[in-house]
């Protein structure tokens, strides 16, 4: 078998950028963690996270009430957030921001809904749990347990920088 030393040299510089590309990325979640910290007013901690089943992740930011989730399918700047037990006042003021931030400016032929978050008057009606909600690339839902009167809110996959301005709204009056 002849080797070609040139092909040799491009393997390896291919693998070296992938994985200084990956270390990159790894490094960009664990800031983008910390980013998500700060905008929890400086609580919270960054935990690795298990390679199993299901969405892999860089990381993730655990804060009570808080769990965002870097995405590995992204350069360490998107994440999948859920907040925990928000109450119909913090989960209104982060409706509307996030509407108003995702407003469609497609053209008239898009299937995006104008106001696709579930109102609390929705979610209020018998039989509601849970109401999934989808507006071009914004996608997630909410959950209301049986009883209660606190909110679950997931977004599945959120540029940080939204994440951490929804989570100073949700926390501005604690």
């Amino acid at each position: 078998m002849n080797k070609n030393p040139t092909s040799d040299a491009m393997a390896t510089a291919f693998r070296a950028a992938r994985d200084s590309a990956r270390s990159a990325a790894k490094a960009a979640a664990h800031v983008a963690c910390l980013y998500l910290i700060e905008a929890n007013g400086g609580r919270g901690s960054i935990h690795e996270t298990w390679r199993g089943d299901g969405p892999q992740f860089w990381c993730k930011m655990a804060a009570p009430g808080i769990d965002a989730h870097i995405l590995t399918q992204s350069f360490g700047d998107r994440a999948h957030v859920v907040f925990r037990c928000l109450t119909d006042i913090e989960y209104e003021r982060i409706r509307a921001e996030a509407e108003d931030r995702n407003a469609c400016y497609h053209d008239e032929e898009c299937d995006c809904d104008d106001t696709p978050w579930p109102t609390l008057a929705e979610l209020a009606e018998p039989g509601t749990s849970e109401v999934g909600f989808r507006n071009c690339d914004l996608r997630g839902h909410v959950t209301r347990a049986a009883g209660s009167s606190k909110l679950d809110l997931t977004l599945d996959d959120e540029p940080v920088s939204e994440v951490a301005a929804l989570i100073r709204l949700a926390r501005a009056d604690r």
